[in-house]
C-alpha cells in the first residue's frame, strides 16, 4: 500500500462504517476490510493537521531495522498511510486494535466490551470489590504489573532512539493484555512527533498527567519519562490520579516489585536528572532485582508454545545511554 492516498480515488465512503469519534476526528472501519481503520480529522482552519508531520510518522519505520519494525508494529497502532484531500491531510489508515486488548466489564446485567486501558490498573481497587460489577479484565500480580512497566519502558526507549516524542501518554491511550504475554499497546499515535518537528495536531496533555516542567504543551522526551514514572506509580500502588509522594524513593516497594522502582519513579517525576527509558529497563531487569512474589495465574487460557513463537516479536536490543533524554 502506498504511503500517501488521495481520498477521492482511494477511499470509498460507502464502504465506511463509523465506530467512534473524539476531539480530533472520527474513526471508521472498512466494511469489506474490518482490520483496517481510517481516522479522519475534524477540519480546522485555525489548526489544520500538519501534513509534513504525519508523513514523517508514516515514513519513520523505514529507518528502523526489521526486528525494530516488527516490535513497533506489535506495540503500537502506527499510522500506515496518509490520506490527503487536495493537498491537505484528511486522515490516515492504521491497523485495528487486536481483540486480545478487550474484555467484558461493567454492570452485571449489561457488561460491555471495553479496552483494557491503563486506567483499569490504577483504578482496580474501585471496581474489584463492587458487587454490582462483573469484570473479565485480568488482575495482574505485582510481578506482572512490573512486566507491563518494563514492556512500556522498552517501547519508549526504542521510540526515543529514533527521535520520537510520544507526547500525550495517559491512562486512556495505553492498552495492555496478558495474551500471549503481558505487554502494552500505544494508541492515538498521531499525537507522536519526530523530535525537532511539529506535531500532527495541536499539542496537548491529558489532565492529571501534565508534566509541570512543560511550557505551552510542548512535550518532549523528558516529559515522556515523567509520564512513564506516573504510569508506573499509579499501576503499582493503584493510585487513581495521585502524584508520587516526596519521600517515595526512601520507601520500600511492595512485595514482588524490584527495589529500584521507587527511585526510578521519584527521579522521573522530579524536576531534573530524569533517567532514560533504557535505564528503566535496566533498573527493573538487572541483577539487583529481588526474588519475585508468587505470580497469580491469568484467568484466560494460556498461550501455546507455537503462539508464543509466532505472535510475540522479540524485543530489539536497546543501546544504553548515560545521558538524560533530549528535548
Amino acid at each position: 500500500m502506498s504511503a500517501v492516498m488521495e481520498y477521492s480515488t482511494g477511499i470509498d465512503a460507502s464502504a465506511l462504517n463509523e465506530i467512534g469519534q473524539g476531539g480530533e476526528g472520527r474513526v471508521f472501519e472498512f466494511i469489506d476490510q474490518p482490520e483496517t481503520i481510517y481516522k479522519e480529522f475534524h477540519f480546522s482552519r485555525q489548526h489544520p493537521p500538519n501534513l509534513h508531520a504525519l508523513k514523517q510518522l508514516v515514513a519513520l519505520p523505514e529507518s528502523c531495522s526489521e526486528p525494530e519494525r516488527a516490535y513497533i508494529e506489535s506495540r503500537t497502532v502506527w499510522p500506515r498511510t496518509v490520506v490527503t484531500d487536495h493537498g491537505r491531510a484528511r486522515g490516515y489508515l492504521m491497523r485495528r486494535i487486536p481483540d486480545r486488548f478487550f474484555r467484558q466489564h461493567g454492570l452485571k446485567k449489561r457488561p460491555m466490551n471495553v479496552l483494557c486501558a491503563w486506567d483499569y490498573l490504577s483504578m482496580r481497587n474501585s471496581y474489584i470489590s463492587n458487587p454490582r460489577l462483573c469484570s473479565e479484565i485480568p488482575q495482574p500480580s505485582a510481578v506482572q504489573i512490573t512486566d507491563l512497566i518494563v514492556d512500556l519502558a522498552n517501547t519508549v526507549s526504542l521510540l526515543h532512539r529514533h527521535d520520537v516524542v510520544i507526547g500525550d501518554i495517559s491512562g486512556r491511550n495505553l492498552a495492555w493484555t496478558d495474551q500471549p504475554t503481558w505487554h502494552v499497546l500505544l494508541i492515538d499515535c498521531d499525537s507522536f512527533r519526530v523530535r525537532g518537528s511539529g506535531s500532527v495536531n495541536y499539542p496537548k496533555q491529558t489532565p492529571d498527567w501534565e508534566d509541570p516542567a512543560v511550557q505551552n504543551s510542548r512535550t518532549n522526551q523528558q516529559s515522556d519519562i515523567y509520564k512513564l514514572g506516573i504510569a508506573a506509580y499509579r499501576a503499582v500502588w493503584a493510585a487513581t490520579v495521585q502524584q508520587p509522594p516526596n519521600d517515595l524513593a526512601s520507601r520500600p516497594p511492595p512485595q514482588g516489585v524490584p527495589a529500584a522502582l521507587p527511585s526510578l519513579v521519584a527521579r522521573s517525576t522530579g524536576a531534573r536528572g530524569r533517567p532514560s527509558a533504557a535505564e528503566w529497563v535496566q533498573g527493573l531487569t538487572g541483577p539487583s532485582t529481588p526474588e519475585p512474589a508468587p505470580t497469580a495465574p491469568s484467568r484466560n487460557k494460556p498461550a501455546t508454545r507455537k503462539q508464543l513463537a509466532t505472535e510475540e516479536p522479540k524485543r530489539p536490543t536497546i543501546q544504553m545511554r548515560s545521558t538524560t533524554p533530549n528535548n
